[in-house]
């Protein structure tokens, strides 16, 4: 598989913990009821992501467009996906 699979790959696992994340701090299982830190943990969790392909596979190799396309997009509707999922059919 190319870097950019790779990344994409594991940026859709990010999304997946994202998005447990994100409905964790919504239903309040982590002691605070906040969906706002839900998102910032996201989007913390995306950059460092981008951060670490970044320097696994250099500048040149993973640009700002194949992050975005290949990076931040996945995490996105993965997180999105398993966020709804898991508001629509868990109590």
């Amino acid at each position: 598989m190319d870097e950019a699979g790779i990344m994409s790959v594991q940026h859709r696992v990010g999304g997946i913990l994202a998005g447990l994340i994100g409905f964790g701090f919504q239903k309040g299982y982590f002691g605070i009821t906040n969906e706002v830190i839900g998102v910032i943990v996201s989007l913390v969790l995306v950059y460092l992501l981008g951060k670490h392909a970044e320097k696994r596979y250099g500048r040149e190799t993973i640009g700002l467009n194949s992050w975005i396309m290949n990076g931040v997009v996945p995490f996105y509707f993965i997180c999105m996906v398993v966020w709804i999922v898991l508001i629509n059919y868990v109590i």
